[in-house]
């Protein structure tokens, strides 16, 4: 008996950590192999697909609250995790137990051997999610794209919708240094005559190109739908349709009015009331996306990583119009552009705290150094984040903001230690 058939998930994630890179080739093919043999290609539910720089899991996380709100049985498989690898995988917004998941590793892992083939984490864990999903009555699927589009592990599933996000610098290594290059990556889960959403305002003409190749009706952010969160209006352009009175949420106002979008699009084969918009919107949350916890000295957790998500993080602190001091928790991986991920913030803050890794992927201290010295800053240094956020604790004063932002790895280790002391009343 193979000895995995009694790994725990703590065993299959690290061993799922540890594959042979070097064995791996791209392309989906592979992995297309494998999901036929276990007939995951062709899920029942309707498909939808999110990719994008910025707000993917904003937009699944809008998608998922309002469809549930109309009464539907919705999946959703989404990634990085913050706080467990379960949280990727949700049947109406139930995570996947312990006992699911190390079955469905264990079904993926015996396709994968039989078929003599290499599978990369990402992949397993696709593979895993989509079998799952399959042993379950699903009306809608939301699938978030990993990275770029073309040849992510989610395209070998076809789309009946692709939502495209935003555009922006991030994984070039990977998806080109160019915004346009990055776009045609995105681009590759568009379908012929599939719609697309696209919630960029600004948009790319690679997308579009692709698009109307493949002759997809397609939506565009302040062209054929608007969203004004403050004024509690959406509004379809072209077709002059309008709904009012929405509550306005936390998260990002592309990915609410995207996901709307959506909703109104499928609204032949999956039906939705005004109502269920309405309250989804009410309560909707994303643990890690602009969650401010207040107390005597609050804290703001946002897992941006990228110029783009910066940004939006700084205009979003501005608008909070603190009146204390802003001391910011910071730790980031070792690929990312770490000046860029710094300037929107520099003028907002008054004390950096920043947080080596444990990750393999981490920035190193030089990096940090050769960042921070451009804006003549020099940080404090701490061996993990739960350090930085402690340290930062102990000299904020009362009514001063404690941001801690960079990575999910950075908010993943901060936020529990932040749940657990304010139940216990530490802080």
């Amino acid at each position: 008996m193979k000895q995995y058939r009694h790994f725990s998930v703590a065993e299959w994630l690290f061993y799922l950590e540890h594959l042979p890179q070097h064995e791996i080739q791209l392309g989906l093919t592979r992995i297309k192999k494998v999901a036929a043999s276990l007939q995951l290609l062709q899920p029942k539910a309707k498909v939808i697909s999110v990719a994008g720089t910025n707000g993917k899991g904003s937009t699944v996380a809008a998608l998922e609250a309002i469809y549930l709100a109309e009464g539907y049985d919705v999946a959703t498989y989404t990634s990085p995790h913050l706080l467990s690898f379960n949280e990727r995988i949700k049947v109406n917004q139930k995570v996947i137990k312990d006992e699911e998941l190390a079955e469905a590793f264990c079904v993926v892992e015996e396709a994968r051997e039989k078929e003599g083939i290499h599978l990369t984490y990402f992949e397993i864990a696709t593979l895993a999610a989509l079998w799952h999903f399959q042993r379950h009555s699903i009306d809608v699927l939301i699938l978030e794209v990993g990275l770029g589009g073309r040849l992510d592990a989610t395209n070998i599933i076809d789309a009946d919708l692709a939502i495209i996000t935003t555009i922006d610098f991030d994984h070039q290594a990977f998806l080109g240094d160019t915004k346009e290059a990055i776009g045609y990556e995105k681009a590759g889960i568009l379908r012929p005559k599939k719609p697309l959403i696209y919630a960029d305002i600004n948009p790319t003409n690679s997308i579009l190109a692709v698009a109307a190749s493949l002759n997809c009706p397609t939506y565009i952010s302040h062209q054929d739908y608007k969203y004004a969160p403050v004024e509690g209006i959406f509004h379809v352009i072209n077709e002059h349709e309008t709904i009012t009175d929405l509550p306005q949420p936390v998260l990002h106002p592309n990915s609410i009015g995207a996901a709307i979008m959506t909703c109104l699009c499928l609204r032949k084969s999956l039906p939705i009331n005004f109502s269920s918009i309405r309250e989804a919107l009410g309560h909707l949350f994303l643990p890690g996306r602009l969650q401010l916890i207040k107390g005597e000295k609050s804290t703001l957790f946002d897992v941006s990583h990228n110029p783009q998500g910066v940004s939006y993080l700084a205009a979003h602190i501005k608008r909070l119009s603190w009146q204390g001091s802003i001391h910011v928790v910071f730790s980031a991986l070792r690929d990312k552009n770490i000046p860029e991920l710094i300037a929107p913030l520099i003028d907002h803050v008054h004390h950096w705290y920043l947080a080596l890794l444990t990750s393999k992927r981490a920035a190193s201290r030089e990096q940090f150094n050769t960042a921070f010295r451009i804006y003549d800053i020099v940080p404090f240094y701490y061996d993990n984040p739960r350090l930085a956020y402690q340290a930062a604790c102990n000299t904020a004063n009362a009514g001063d903001l404690i941001v801690v932002y960079g990575s999910f790895l950075t908010v993943g280790e901060v936020l529990p230690a932040v749940y657990n002391s304010t139940r216990t009343g530490e802080r």
